[in-house]
Parts: structure tokens; sequence; C-alpha cells
């Protein structure tokens, strides 16, 4: 391509493989450009929002349900930060939902109340498209887990599981694991299960062996993050403290039974690159009680119990058995490491730093790993406002005039028309870029922690 050659001028399949490569700064500066590059790119630049939704703003919530409305058909991916749970309900009172093209939402919350009817129903109700990623965050301490309904759970079930590809929870307890093993059996498409639960030793955050199956339908998982627990431990020799509560005791049969159960229902996981069985203890948890977090009736991981079973998990990349009472740095399991497994790296650090696992569908679809400056929520959440008003006035331009007849003559109108309207599309998408930033901070920071 020489000096000359304009990008109206390249041919489509060559502009389409290059808009999804831009950030969404540079998103933001194309549509400046011109009312024909605007057509081009808008759309990404709606593609993913990012909010912080403040409670007190009314003008300000005006604005951003306005860009919402305008837009919501672009829409496919959105964040939702809430500093209150009550503030959920009020959002989808006053935003254009359904979303018909939404596949993906994090909600990031204090998770700090149960959730009512109406919580959860318009949760479910968010969105007319097939769900791909769903994933809740906690943003607060809370001591006791949180449940959705289960009724309303199963509704949800029927609706998203079918298309389901990745379902994330992180330190907070919203499903049971009866809901949990549920989803393994319907969504045949799942690629990543990951409930951390944090250090809560509810059975909200384990998955009973009995509720592990060789019927389960994903076969196409990539990540299984989930502590497995009810595992009788014969072989644990522990004679006082706090373990001995924790143990579940049984003959050397039973439990070699048990757990080869549970190896055989991972084993058919083939394509597997992520296998989280424990979690490191939450840094706040004083070593004194360290002993009573940890996990004991768990996998023993070793030969004698059935691991060889995992052979065929050759695409394993890490292994995260923190907090667990296993016995893997025997000679014949370090070995078989080695021999099967041996681009994965296995973690038993119990108090490494919290970490979260890669949502690679989340980093793949992300644009914003080269921007270094961070905003804060509340302007990240302002700019998204403001670029609701240029999303608007900008459009109805777009709309009345059907012709191009140059591109200078274009640029001239969009710095005319929309340059403010413009720039708070640019702000807008700094403001998603900003907080993708944070996260895609977040997840390689993660990353080489549990390299560790």
């Amino acid at each position: 391509m020489d000096a000359t050659t304009s990008f109206n001028h390249l041919p489509v399949e060559i502009q389409e493989k290059i808009t999804p490569s831009l950030n969404r700064r540079d998103l933001a500066a194309c549509v400046r450009v011109c009312r024909s590059w605007r057509r081009l790119f808008h759309y990404l630049l709606w593609s993913h929002i990012d909010l912080f939704w403040h409670e007190d703003d009314k003008a300000w919530q005006k604005r951003v349900c306005l860009g919402l409305k305008t837009n919501k058909e672009f829409i496919k991916s959105l964040k939702l930060t809430l500093d209150a749970d009550d503030l959920l309900p009020l959002f989808l009172k006053q935003c254009p939902v359904p979303f018909p093209n939404l596949t993906s939402l994090e909600l990031v919350a204090p998770f700090q109340e149960d959730f009512d009817v109406e919580w959860a129903a318009g949760l479910i109700n968010i969105t007319t498209g097939d769900w791909k990623r769903i994933v809740f965050r906690k943003i607060k301490e809370r001591i006791d887990p949180v449940a959705l309904d289960q009724s309303l759970f199963e509704e949800f079930l029927q609706h998203a599981a079918p298309t389901l590809e990745v379902f994330r929870i992180y330190d907070v307890s919203l499903v049971s694991m009866e809901d949990v093993a549920a989803l393994l059996y319907t969504a045949p498409n799942l690629k990543e299960l990951y409930i951390s639960g944090g250090a809560d030793k509810t059975p909200h955050n384990w998955l009973a062996t009995n509720e592990c199956s060789e019927e389960w339908a994903c076969l196409n998982l990539e990540v299984f993050g989930c502590r497995i627990g009810g595992v009788p431990r014969s072989d644990i020799d522990i004679r006082d403290g706090p373990a001995l509560n924790c143990i579940i005791y049984g003959t050397t049969q039973h439990s070699i039974k048990t757990q080869r159960e549970v190896y055989a229902s991972l084993a058919r996981f083939t394509k597997l690159r992520e296998l989280t069985l424990g979690f490191p203890l939450h840094p706040d948890i004083d070593d004194e009680y360290a002993e009573f977090y940890r996990q004991y009736d768990c996998l023993a991981m070793t030969l004698d119990s059935g691991l060889d079973l995992l052979k065929g998990l050759k695409d394993l990349q890490l292994v995260g058995l923190m907090d667990m009472e296993v016995y893997i740095k025997g000679e014949k399991e370090q070995a078989w490491f080695a021999e099967n497994w041996p681009h994965a790296t296995i973690s038993t650090t119990d108090r490494a730093d919290f970490y979260y696992s890669d949502d690679s569908i989340n980093n793949n679809n992300s644009d914003d790993s080269d921007d270094s400056d961070d905003g804060n929520d509340n302007n990240n959440s302002s700019d998204s406002a403001d670029s609701s008003d240029s999303a608007d006035s900008s459009d109805s331009a777009d709309s009345s005039d059907s012709d191009d007849s140059s591109d200078s003559d274009d640029s001239s109108d969009s710095d005319d028309s929309s340059d403010s309207d413009d720039s708070s599309d640019s702000d807008d998408s700094s403001a998603s870029d900003d907080s993708s930033d944070s996260d895609d901070s977040d997840d390689s920071n993660d990353s080489d922690g549990r390299q560790q």
C-alpha cells in the first residue's frame, strides 16, 4: 500500500481484518474522521459498554439511558459495576432492556444481600440474545453466602445453558453446587467454569463427589475451577488440631473407589488447559485458623488414589491445588507429572496472593491492552454518559445525510456537527478501555502470581 492509499480504498475483506485489531481509543479517533468512517467503526465502539452506575446523579443516568437506547442493537458486552446491590433493579427499570444482541455480562457488586425475585428475574431477562459469557465479581466482604432462588436459576439454565461458553463467579456464592452440576449436564458449549468462592467452607462452594458424573455434557471444557469435596481420606495421618473435625474417615477401599469416580469424570475433559481444584487462603485469615480453612476431604492426587486416570489431559498448563491436603511430592507422582503433564505448572502454595484465573474469552475480546492510563470509576461512568448524548445526535446526523460526496466534506461535516459528540465517544471508549485495562492488568498479575 503506497502513501496515497486511503483506508476507504482498501478491499472490504482487508478492512474487516483491520478493524477488530483497533483498541477503543483508535476506534474513537476513527469515528471522528468522517461520516463514512463513523458508519464503519461506530458499531465496534459501542460493542462493549463499561458502566459504574451512580445512585444519585439522575441527569447522568438519563444521558446514559438515552445513549444505550439509541445504540442498544450494537451492544454485545456489558460490564456493570454497582456500589449497592439494590441498584440493579433501578438500572433495569431505566435502561432499554432487553438488549437484543447482548451475549456477555459481567456484574461487579457488593453481593451483600440475598436477591429477591425482581433482582434475579431482571438479570435473566436483560437480553433476548444467546448467552455466551456470564461473570459475577464481588467488591465487598460478606461472611454468609448469597444465593439466587433455585427456581430462578433453573429458568436461567433453560435459557442460557444451550449457548453458554463462560460461567465464572469470583469470591461469592450465588448458586448452589447442585445448580453448578446441572449446568455441567445441560451446557454442551461450556468452555470455562470457574467458581472461586474465596475461603468459604460452606457446601455452596464445593461440588460433592456424588455430583460428579461421566454424563456431563460439556466435553469441550477448557477451564475447570471448582472445589470438589466429600472425599473420604483414610490416608491422612493427623492426630490432633482443627483438621480432625474436617477429615472424612472411611475404609481405604471406599476412599479409592470414590476418588477414581471423580478422576473418571474429570478425565473426560480432554481439552482442559486449566484444572483448579483448590484456591489459596485469603490473606486476611490468621495463621492460627489456616488449618480450619484447609480442605481435607479432597482428592489426594496420588497414583494410589487413581491419578493415572487423568493421563489424557495432555494440554494442561495450570493445575491449582492450593489449600488442599494433597500428596504430590512423591517420586512416583513427580515422574508421572513430568511424563503426562509436561507443560503444566502445578501450584500448591497456600499463602499465595489471591489470584484470579484468566478469562480467555474476555481477554480475546479485549482491545485495550496497550493503554496505560486508567481513569477512576466515577470518571469512566461520566464519560460513558457523555457519549450517550453524542451517539444520539450523531446518529441523527448520519440518517439525515445519506450521500457522502467526499472524504473531505465528510470530515468537515463531522467536525462541525459532532465533534463534541465524537470526543464523548472517545471518552466512552476510554472509559471502557481504562476499565478493561484494569481487568487485563489484574489477569496478568494473577497469572504471574500463580506461576511462582
